[in-house]
């Protein structure tokens, strides 16, 4: 079985309040929020990290992707694949990016604004918003069980 996180970063892994900032000057990542997500992967057994954020847009080399992902790394992380489509339109990404690869059975998205996610009830059944991942609440008001099992895996961890 294999289960997958769609991952938003701005609004996830760092708020507003964030300070650190990427290499080219852009709101940074916190390592607290990645060691929370990083707790989930762990105790839900989570396979893959599969990037539907804006920093999907980045090239590879870049030096705000390699900030990313070393800080992914840090915690055991890592990213397996990106979306395709535009990021604005994030639902229709991942609903393609699921047909694209059947072997995924569990799934949840995190991420900070609800985009065209209501469109696809599957999607939203799954979706957790955030703001900051510590702050994190079901989108539908009946979430799936992965959703379930995902946020409290997210609320039962202490980063101290």
């Amino acid at each position: 079985m294999k289960s997958v996180v769609f991952l938003d970063v701005d609004g996830v892994l760092n708020t507003r309040t964030t300070v650190k900032r990427t290499p080219y000057g852009y709101t940074g990542i916190d390592d607290a929020r990645v060691k929370i997500l990083a707790n989930a992967f762990k105790r839900y057994g989570y396979d893959e990290i599969i990037l539907s954020s804006d920093w999907k847009e980045l090239d590879e080399k870049h030096m705000d992707y390699l900030y990313l992902v070393s800080k992914l790394g840090q915690c055991g992380l890592k990213i397996s694949g990106h979306t395709p489509g535009s990021s604005r339109k994030r639902g229709k990404g991942i609903n393609e990016y699921l047909n694209l690869h059947p072997e995924i059975e569990e799934f949840v998205i995190l991420d900070d604004v609800t985009f065209d996610f209501g469109k696809y009830e599957k999607l939203w059944e799954r979706l957790l918003i955030t703001n900051g991942i510590e702050n994190v609440r079901f989108a539908s008001r009946t979430p799936a069980v992965e959703a379930i099992l995902f946020l409290d895996s997210i609320k039962n961890f202490n980063i101290n």
